[in-house]
This record gives structure tokens, sequence and C-alpha cells, in this order.
């Protein structure tokens, strides 16, 4: 589909075009509207506390919701260990060798080649 073909004229929709015939588009609108407007009109209309307390029922299930689920998880989960908690370090848990792990422990900047020694090991 063509972005052309999807496009609309929207100049008759420019009020500066035709000023009459915008204020009777408006006035026709808001006349077909007059019945529904009286009708709401009629309507008592809620304070702000009764606008909040329509808020309640949402509010309160949502709350409820999370407290189960929140209670839910902490019955079914136990003590979690972490890779570095369980021993070994993070270089183990990462699948380093304990060589690299004490170069970044220490702050020292190891050659090109011992880096490669390190990585690759017997693999060469």
């Amino acid at each position: 589909m063509n972005i052309e073909d999807d496009f609309r004229d929207l100049a008759p929709l420019d009020p500066s075009r035709d000023p009459a015939r915008w204020e009777r588009m408006v006035a026709g609108v808001v006349s077909a509207a007059g019945p529904e407007l009286a009708r709401r009109a009629a309507l008592p209309q809620p304070g702000m506390l009764l606008l909040l307390a329509g808020w309640m029922r949402p509010t309160v299930s949502a709350a409820a919701l999370l407290a189960a689920a929140a209670a839910a998880f902490l019955v079914t989960g136990g003590p979690v260990q972490t890779p570095a908690a369980a021993g070994g370090g993070l270089a183990d848990a990462l699948g380093y060798p304990t060589t690299v792990a004490d170069w970044v422990d220490d702050g020292q900047t190891p050659s090109v080649e011992a880096l490669v020694v390190a990585l690759e090991g017997d693999a060469q």
C-alpha cells in the first residue's frame, strides 16, 4: 500500500479557509450534542470523595495481588547462592583462569603474550 493512497486532504478542516462555514460546522456539532449535554447536566455531580471512592476497589485488588505474589515468592524461594558465594569467586563463575583473576585483583596489566597464554592455555 502506498503512503500517498492513505493520505486524506485535511484542508477543509482549516478554519481560516472559510470562517463562516467553520462556524456553521461547529454550531451543527453543538446542536447535535445538545441532548446529550443536557442529559449529563441533569445528573448529580459526584464530589471529590465519591470520585476517589470509585478507585478504592481496584486499588485494594491490585495491592492484594501484589501482596500474594510477594508472599508466594518468599515462600517458594530459598536462600539464593551466588556463584561468588559458592566458592571460587567471580573468575570461576565467568570461566577465567585464576592467573587472570589474580591480575585483576592486583590491578596488574599483563603483556599481550601473557594474556594470550593465560586465556588460551594449552589449546595452542
